[in-house]
């Protein structure tokens, strides 16, 4: 009688120590191949030290909004496409990745425009510009650099907190924890903000004005955050990655050995209650390997969402089985951007100008039609050609009629459009939380606040963070039940002897 009872005792014991293994080594599923999707697998895998799973899916390729287009035998940046030098993650994955980043060339010569006139044009002579500038706008511009390097620094505390492994469940946090006065921005438009600071009508309605339309086809009706991120990226010293700034996303994932790549999106997840301390969610999708039209499914342990869940996305993903008062609500539309690629010769009649510059900033997209219009390098070394290349954004498609308006000798040229560039951003008050709930988390929270690749890969450590915590401390208090019982079962062994 007491061999049995230590055999079973013994067995208890095995099946213990394997089940705390499994369940202390987490299956995660990641939904979106981009840069907030790559930046949250790369930091899970660091933090759990190998020791977890990885399923990655992706619909379309990775890379996300980091894309590029071919025309002719050159390659262009059709998504994001300039870094911040003050970009500490795109910095530290470039170097991790053994990448290169690109010379950005010689000097250009920009010019805002309102549709009837340049209100302001560069010179190749750095002196003459900043001549100008002062003479039109005094030294308001030297005032918004100064007050945007401040936000920046302030911005700087988030890789501190990372790197001490504190992270925030909600975007209002995150930003309270950099400045106390960040969450006010968010409630106020730029246009509002800029005029309380004292700023000249003429200086928003024409630099931040065209920064704004440059670079989310948006103005200065933006809430003030994300309107400050955008002049930020005006400035100098921006680069990008040779080969194209897809690769960061691109070799991210694929270096990493735990993750599996699925190519397909995921439909709906469902909620599963284990029992009240335990709980997984199970992914439906379809297999685009196996031409299956029908669902197959799979259980996670932790589940992170690194795309937009708003109404007018192209896959969106339905949530079942979860409490009433958990219900999500995602409001608010994403922006739509086309980016049309064109061989051709600038038309400096339509612009008004003696000679050909190489960009033009609108600071009235309402009445130009286009938001800019720049002459673009291919990502890498260029094959073949002379042609001039030109980008042009607009929030609809260019008409054939309206293409020969601005430019001559038109040849050949591609479109690119992005249904959901970024988000519409506006003044109203929003509740974006990266921690859905136990295990659930959505890495596409942050942008909200501002979009960008840097917001994004910040989005990512940010929610692996959470998820580690919160798993750990989970399989903390598994492995506190199972010494309890261990020393319970070590209790009953000595009993047993007696």
């Amino acid at each position: 009688m007491h061999n049995c009872i230590k055999l079973l005792i013994l067995v208890i014991s095995i099946c213990k120590r394997s089940f705390s293994t499994e369940i202390c080594k987490p299956k995660v599923a990641i939904i979106g191949g981009g840069i907030g999707g790559a930046s949250a697998s790369h930091y899970l895998t660091d933090l759990f030290k190998n020791n977890l799973k990885i399923d990655l899916f992706e619909p379309i390729k990775l890379g996300g909004r980091l894309a590029t287009i071919e025309i002719g035998e050159n390659e262009y940046e059709a998504g994001g496409s300039v870094i911040h030098p003050r970009n500490k993650y795109m910095q530290y994955f470039v170097k991790l990745l053994g990448l290169e980043k690109k010379d950005p060339g010689g000097s250009s010569i920009s010019g805002i425009w309102n549709g009837e006139k340049f209100v302001f044009t560069e010179s190749k002579w750095e002196i003459v510009t900043l001549t100008k500038m002062i003479y039109r706008y005094g030294f308001q511009p030297i005032k918004l650099n100064r007050y945007v390097n401040w936000i920046l620094d302030n911005f700087d505390k988030i890789y501190d907190f990372h790197e001490s492994g504190v992270a925030f469940e909600n975007v209002s946090s995150l930003l309270y924890a950099l400045n106390h006065d960040f969450p006010g921005l968010l409630n106020i438009s730029l246009k509002d903000h800029l005029h309380n600071l004292e700023f000249s009508t003429l200086s928003i309605d024409e630099l931040a004005e065209a920064t704004l339309v440059v670079n989310y086809n948006q103005e200065t009706n933006v809430h003030s955050f994300v309107g400050l991120v955008s002049i930020a990226g005006a400035g100098s010293d921006l680069w990008s990655i040779k080969g194209g700034n897809k690769k960061v996303p691109e070799n991210l994932i694929r270096r990493n050995n735990l993750v599996k790549v699925i190519p397909s999106g995921v439909e709906k997840i469902r909620l599963v209650l284990k029992n009240e301390n335990s709980l997984q969610y199970e992914l439906f999708y379809r297999n685009k390997v196996t031409g299956n039209p029908d669902f197959v499914s799979d259980f996670y342990d932790i589940v992170i969402i690194a795309t937009p869940l708003t109404v007018d996305q192209e896959y969106p993903i339905k949530f079942e089985e979860f409490p009433p008062e958990t219900l999500f609500h995602f409001p608010g539309k994403y922006q739509t951007t086309v980016a049309t690629f064109v061989h051709a010769n600038l038309n400096t009649f339509h612009f008004g100008l003696e000679d050909e510059i190489d960009a033009v900033y609108s600071c009235n997209p309402n009445f130009t039609n286009i938001s800019s219009v720049g002459k673009v390098d291919s990502v890498s070394e260029p094959k073949k050609g002379t042609l001039k290349t030109w980008k042009v954004f607009t929030k609809e498609n260019m008409t054939p009629a309206f293409m020969n308006k601005i430019f001559s000798q038109v040849g050949d040229f591609k479109v690119k459009s992005w249904k959901a560039a970024y988000p519409r951003y506006s003044t109203e008050n929003r509740f974006d939380r990266f921690k859905l709930q136990e295990g659930l988390y959505h890495v596409n929270a942050i942008e909200w606040a501002a979009s960008a690749m840097e917001m994004s890969a910040i989005g990512g450590r940010n929610v692996a963070i959470l998820a580690y915590k919160d798993f750990t401390k989970k399989c903390s208090s598994y492995e506190t039940e199972r010494k309890t019982e261990k020393a319970h079962s070590s209790e009953l062994k000595s009993t047993s002897k007696l």
